[in-house]
């Protein structure tokens, strides 16, 4: 290293270990780490929370809580973003308990949890829909003194949304609003989809123009949310409805539009339509990928299913 002119150091190190976990060759971490050794460069805090990362992307939290408990030994205190980093790292790999356990840690130690770690916490609980624990989450953040954020709210969101929630979810945006802030896209799409999932297509529709009235773009992805909603609720020329607007309002329609299309066309058995659409995603220029032809296909044989009956 020092050959091509580069002086060795922990931040140096740090990024060559970014560098590997990036490309997804988690492996030669231990590389990095000898290296380093060899060069007499002590890691730094930055450089654990960066191998911790990088463990942790990969699921190897064994290796991530050696890493953490390595740099402990080594009298270098956990900040906020190492924890952050472990106890996420466990959330995503089905390790909740773990991660409660070292959520309770981390507020023993002498590093409090911040409000990213909150907003951890309360997508995991969310997730397993245990509500009481989401409250209790959301007002220890508060009473911290931690002011819940556009991560929190859609965090919320999300998760009421998911799990049919609905009034919760509505309160979360009316709260988020009074506090001053404005909604994203994102949140509103996950509520739309949330919606369209169980065929609430009114209720999904109500969103978009929420949407709109807060001066919000509807994009193709929301739109296509849309359309999901109607043809779960068997309203197949509302759903065609929506890709009128598409089309007068410059937005391009995309193969799952088509291929949403053509689902809502079988639900209420069209079949006969389901090719015209098909036709049309080609001419529009948009390729039709593995489920678009299968609904071509299955179209086609309840079609000649229909005939010879």
């Amino acid at each position: 290293m020092e050959a091509d002119g580069v002086k060795p150091s922990s931040y140096v190190f740090s990024r060559i270990l970014a560098g590997f976990r990036d490309r997804g060759d988690w492996q030669k971490s231990f590389a990095v780490l000898r290296e380093m050794h060899a060069s007499g460069v002590r890691p730094d805090r930055h450089f654990y929370n960066v191998m911790i990362d990088t463990f942790g992307k990969y699921n190897c939290l064994g290796h991530a809580m050696d890493a953490f408990d390595r740099m402990r030994e080594e009298g270098i205190e956990p900040d906020v973003v190492t924890w952050n980093t472990l106890i996420d790292a466990h959330c995503k790999g089905g390790r909740h308990d773990r991660a409660m356990e070292l959520f309770e840690e981390m507020r023993e130690s002498n590093c409090p949890p911040g409000t990213t770690t909150y907003n951890i916490m309360i997508n995991l609980l969310g997730e397993q829909e245990r509500w009481q624990g989401v409250e209790t989450m959301l007002s220890e953040m508060k009473d911290q003194g931690l002011v819940p954020n556009i991560i929190t709210y859609t965090t919320l969101v999300n998760v009421y949304g998911r799990s049919g929630r609905y009034k919760e979810a509505i309160d979360c945006i009316e709260a988020m609003k009074a506090d001053g802030l404005k909604p994203s896209p994102t949140m509103y799409h996950a509520l739309v989809n949330a919606y369209a999932q169980r065929g609430l297509a009114d209720h999904a529709l109500n969103v978009v123009k929420a949407m709109k009235a807060d001066d919000l773009e509807v994009s193709t992805v929301v739109l296509n949310s849309l359309i999901n909603a109607f043809g779960e609720d068997r309203r197949v020329v509302e759903a065609f409805s929506v890709l009128q607007f598409m089309k007068e309002n410059g937005l391009r329609p995309d193969v799952i539009t088509y291929t949403t299309l053509m689902k809502a066309l079988i639900r209420v058995e069209q079949f006969d339509k389901v090719p015209v659409i098909y036709e049309e995603m080609i001419t529009s220029g948009c390729a039709p990928d593995r489920k678009a032809r299968a609904m071509l296909r299955s179209a086609l044989r309840y079609m000649k299913h229909m005939r010879v009956a």
